[in-house]
């Protein structure tokens, strides 16, 4: 029986021993250890000098799909707002005459019209200079000397045209002292007069220029001289160029023509729809007259030729300087008649009319 008793207790003790091991065996294990994560710091490292940080704000945007059978139109572009075509700028002719009293007496207002001419080139578009004769007061060293000394840095700068007058020849006639001054070489171009004497007398001679975009012809005549002939040849071969001509006697005192401008409005004027001017001298005062042409055949005239006389020399108090100012309209082709001294710094001659001192050519070339 003890043993019995025995052999029980030691199987007990044994499955006490194996119960142990599987619970131990069922016991959870403990949970795996996560491995650490790498956080970038904040503060970015400092670009060496090849680096180049760009910061862009856009946003990125996925690109469209396009179905290919769709079809693609192109925006059209804005059309730009055209810029408004300025209007051409009017330009100026200068127009001086009988300046023999200045030439032998008062040089100083001869000056004082060189200067205010030059120095006012660009403000006023001074384009081209006239004298209409009568530069001195006969053979004169003094007198010519003076006179070039006014008129030589004038057409030294600027285009122009210089007749002689009745001053200026002799008394037979011949301009040999004339052509031979400075300021007549610089205008009367070789190839380009009427002249004697392989140019030792030079008696008509024509230049050209351009402003505005038109084409201009202008001849001077000098005194006494008809030669119609001559100038019908030289318009042929510029007939689209607008015709002036300077002569020194234009106008007699009652308006009516001299022989001179009898010959051009004869022989000259109705041939050609480009003659449009004439300028002149001498008489005392102004004078203007207007032709009409009819250049179509429809016996309605159409186109004027305008002639006009300035001259203020006889009055050496308060007509000193005095010089017209033509200011020519590309719009509507007219041209502006304004008078101006220099010397006095004054605008319209004192004992002449508002209407003879500022007034408006119409169409008029």
């Amino acid at each position: 029986m003890r043993k019995v008793l025995l052999s029980l207790l030691l199987i007990l003790l044994l499955l006490g021993c194996q119960g142990t091991s599987q619970a131990e065996a069922l016991a959870p294990t403990a949970a795996a250890t996560e491995a650490p994560t790498l956080v970038p710091t904040a503060t970015p490292l400092p670009p060496t000098s090849a680096q180049t940080i760009i910061v862009s704000a856009a946003p990125v945007t996925a690109t469209p799909t396009i179905s290919p059978d769709a079809t693609l139109v192109a925006t059209p572009s804005p059309t730009p707002t055209p810029s408004p075509t300025p209007e051409p700028t009017p330009f100026t002719m200068v127009w001086m005459s009988d300046t023999q009293h200045m030439s032998r007496n008062n040089p100083d207002v001869f000056n004082t019209m060189r200067d205010w001419i030059l120095n006012n080139r660009e403000k006023e578009n001074i384009q081209f200079v006239v004298h209409t004769g009568d530069v001195v007061d006969g053979i004169g060293t003094v007198m010519f000397e003076n006179a070039n000394n006014a008129l030589v840095p004038i057409f030294e700068a600027l285009p122009g045209m210089i007749v002689s007058g009745n001053h200026d020849v002799t008394k037979s006639g011949k301009t040999w002292h004339f052509t031979r001054q400075p300021y007549a070489k610089l205008v009367h171009k070789e190839g380009q007069t009427l002249s004697e004497n392989e140019g030792a007398n030079v008696y008509a001679s024509y230049v050209t220029f351009r402003a505005c975009d038109t084409d201009f012809l202008v001849f001077g005549i000098g005194f006494d001289v008809i030669c119609f002939d001559w100038v019908n040849e030289v318009i042929a071969k510029y007939p689209n160029h607008v015709v002036i001509v300077v002569v020194h006697k234009g106008l007699q005192p009652d308006g009516d023509f001299t022989k001179e401008t009898l010959s051009l409005f004869r022989r000259v004027m109705p041939l050609w729809p480009n003659f449009r001017l004439v300028l002149c001298g001498h008489e005392r005062g102004t004078l203007m007259r207007t032709d009409w042409f009819d250049d179509d055949g429809d016996e309605t005239p159409e186109r004027s030729v305008t002639t006009m006389m300035f001259n203020y020399q006889d009055d050496r108090k308060e007509g000193l300087g005095f010089m017209r100012l033509l200011r020519f309209n590309p719009v509507d082709h007219s041209i502006e008649v304004l008078t101006y001294s220099p010397w006095f710094d004054q605008w319209g001659y004192p004992k002449a009319t508002d209407e003879e001192n500022h007034f408006i050519l119409i169409n008029a070339w």
